[in-house]
């Protein structure tokens, strides 16, 4: 068995396009790594995973379905790119047409191959339905046989599994996301992941200690995210209690807001010093009291780093669905204390004006609380 592995919008990348294959082969192999000895290698503009000995199908699906980057691919066996060889191989797996209505698909990049596209498709096609007596279904067969010729070699399938597609992760630099461990952050994590971003998290935790947030859901829902990128995410700590010893200058009401500006603040201050491009928040346009314009805008106010909100359109079926497929959701939704309900109100502001979350951050020492912040600052790898 040997896997196809298709791309999509890195063929559209010209003269970088390389770049883009090699950064997906390389992501592959980690994919595999530990799970399916396999090598991988790029040719004619795909590339190839070849499997030693006898392979766990089910594992090799698993690890290619959390790549971004791919389009599709398929388990497909290799044969000699003559007519005998195809047939041979086809013949093979008769059994997964009998019964079903069939179609056959050829693409020949070898231009020199001797026998063009349909004709070999009908040939091959004539021979299954001699040997099977199933019924031919160009229009919408239930098994489509699917050959591809290349120079010296030609492969057979008869299953295009959908891959994530996206971009490869590594090829559009580091984010920093704003981990709260409610559903909607691990989402816009990993629509940053298949925009290429490589995300690292950042969470302010209700603990005296940075160490007790090991083993809780923060880090569950980190590791399961890194599947997706291929590499372990670094989970930076932060206790909540040094915001907190400040919030009796702050009215409750506004007090939701002014948090979210310590964590922007915070955020940017790692982010110039550490070399993040940019933060990553899963604020969904009017959600909630706080993902407002207006709070939006006055929480962000000043920031030097861009924030990403790639949920921001959604609404929360829509994320609950992402968070499903991907497996973060049942971890989500398990009881923990995060530090924005810590500071909710029953009638928080809804329209924040700047000056005045700017005029409560001052008063609460905001640079110094940062720098205080900075000191506490840990990490769980």
């Amino acid at each position: 068995m040997i896997a196809l592995i298709h791309y999509g919008e890195i063929g559209l990348k010209g003269k970088n396009r390389r770049h883009f294959e090699e950064k997906l082969a390389s992501n592959v192999r980690k994919a595999f790594q530990g799970k399916v000895g396999a090598t991988v290698h790029i040719e004619q503009k795909r590339i190839f995973a070849g499997f030693s000995g006898k392979v766990d199908e089910g594992k090799v699906r698993k690890a290619l379905g959390e790549v971004f980057g791919i389009e599709w691919f398929a388990l497909a066996e290799e044969c000699e790119p003559t007519l005998v060889g195809i047939w041979g191989c086809v013949k093979k797996n008769l059994k997964k047409v009998e019964g079903k209505s069939f179609g056959v698909k050829t693409k020949r990049s070898d231009k020199n191959f001797p026998i063009k596209s349909m004709e070999l498709s009908g040939e091959i096609g004539g021979r299954i339905q001699v040997a099977t007596g199933a019924k031919v279904d160009l229009g919408n067969p239930e098994v489509t046989v699917h050959i591809i010729v290349l120079q010296k070699k030609a492969f057979v399938h008869f299953e295009k599994i959908k891959g994530l597609g996206g971009l490869p992760v590594g090829t559009a630099g580091k984010v920093l996301c704003l981990m709260s461990g409610g559903i909607d952050s691990p989402v816009a994590a990993w629509l940053m992941m298949k925009r290429g971003c490589e995300v690292d998290f950042l969470h302010v935790h209700p603990f005296d200690k940075n160490e007790k947030v090991k083993g809780t859901k923060i880090e569950k829902l980190v590791r399961i995210l890194d599947s997706y990128q291929q590499r372990e995410g670094k989970i930076l700590l932060v206790p909540y209690s040094g915001f907190y010893a400040r919030t009796g200058e702050v009215e409750r009401r506004y007090e939701l807001v002014v948090f979210r500006r310590y964590l922007y603040n915070l955020a940017e201050k790692i982010a110039l010093e550490k070399g993040y491009g940019g933060i990553v928040c899963g604020d969904s346009l009017g959600q909630v009291a706080s993902q407002t314009l207006e709070n939006i805008s006055a929480a962000q106010h000043g920031l030097a780093v861009p924030v990403f909100r790639p949920l921001i359109s959604m609404d929360k079926m829509e994320i609950v669905g992402v968070a499903e497929k991907i497996g973060t959701y049942a971890e989500s939704i398990k009881e923990y204390q995060d530090c924005c309900s810590l500071v909710s109100v029953n009638n928080p502001v809804t329209k924040a004006r700047k000056s005045i979350v700017s005029d409560y951050y001052e008063k609460m020492k905001g640079k110094q609380l940062l720098e205080e912040s900075m000191d506490e600052l840990g990490s769980l790898t």
